[in-house]
């Protein structure tokens, strides 16, 4: 099965009048990364969400949101013991002419007016929700995944197809060869002795011959097919494998001078390129 690393997660979980939402967002990144964004969450709860993302999921890179409608309580206080001193200081100066202190003299002044702001715990609740924006999440680069699934069977297809093509029309390059070799020589008026000839076309067969690349490519896609049928397909490997396979068309593409079969292999090329697109989007 396929898991893409696109995916999006929510979850609610409530408790009398507290209500806590938990967002996350992934998208590609070849190894585990995870950002926090909104409220301020305690180290315990952070490196639990960590642990959870990382029990889930392979790789990508997670942007994890969590908000609560719980309205916070401000309450204040005045330090007297600062207050006095700030009367005693005014009092022995003569710099200031009036001795009269308002609200908005003493709130910049630092230490002297001290804002406590409560908090609420809302980590047991948190915990609800990631666990239901994990599942969602989940699903939801499993369904991406599915999309994925379709695109690269349909491109396995047409390259097992043009595989078997090549692999069939393989002998016939050799006297397409021959015969461009010989008209070559004719226009240039160059007669060669059947033994010379013979020889340089060994050379041409033994350079050009493509029964190589087309047993390479055969077995890169046997090790495709075999990954796929995994339950959980891995990314990274699949992208190593078609890195190999790319390589080996890539070199096909060059060998064939055949326009039409020239043609086919340059589109598997293409294919091929496809692939690893759609593969490094996957878990």
């Amino acid at each position: 099965m396929f898991y893409s690393m696109t995916g999006y997660g929510n979850g609610t979980a409530t408790l009398r009048d507290l209500e806590v939402l938990c967002e996350i967002k992934s998208v590609n990144n070849r190894f585990i990364e995870i950002t926090f964004r909104g409220y301020s969450l305690p180290n315990e709860f952070e490196e639990h969400i960590k642990t959870q993302i990382k029990k889930f999921f392979l790789r990508g890179s997670f942007e994890v949101k969590i908000n609560d409608n719980f309205q916070s309580e401000h309450s204040y206080k005045i330090n007297h013991k600062s207050l006095q001193n700030l009367k005693d200081s005014i009092h022995s100066t003569k710099d200031f002419q009036g001795n009269d202190l308002r609200l908005s003299d003493l709130k910049d002044i630092p230490g002297l007016l001290v804002v406590t702001t409560s908090k609420k715990d809302i980590s047991t609740l948190g915990k609800k929700a990631l666990n239901l924006a994990l599942k969602n999440l989940a699903d939801s680069r499993a369904a991406e995944g599915t999309k994925i699934e379709k695109i690269v069977f349909n491109k396995l297809a047409f390259l097992s197809k043009a595989h078997m093509r090549l692999s069939r029309s393989a002998p016939s390059l050799l006297q397409h060869r021959l015969k461009s070799i010989k008209k070559k020589l004719v226009q240039k008026n160059i007669n060669l002795r059947k033994d010379d000839l013979s020889s340089e076309i060994s050379t041409l067969a033994l350079k050009h011959d493509i029964a190589e690349e087309l047993e390479r490519i055969s077995f890169h896609m046997d090790s495709l097919k075999k990954l796929l049928k995994l339950k959980s397909a891995h990314g990274k490997k699949m992208d190593f494998i078609l890195q190999e396979l790319f390589r080996e068309v890539n070199t096909l593409s060059v060998k064939i001078e055949k326009p039409d079969l020239k043609d086919l292999a340059l589109t598997m090329k293409l294919k091929v390129e496809e692939l690893r697109e759609q593969a490094q989007n996957l878990e």
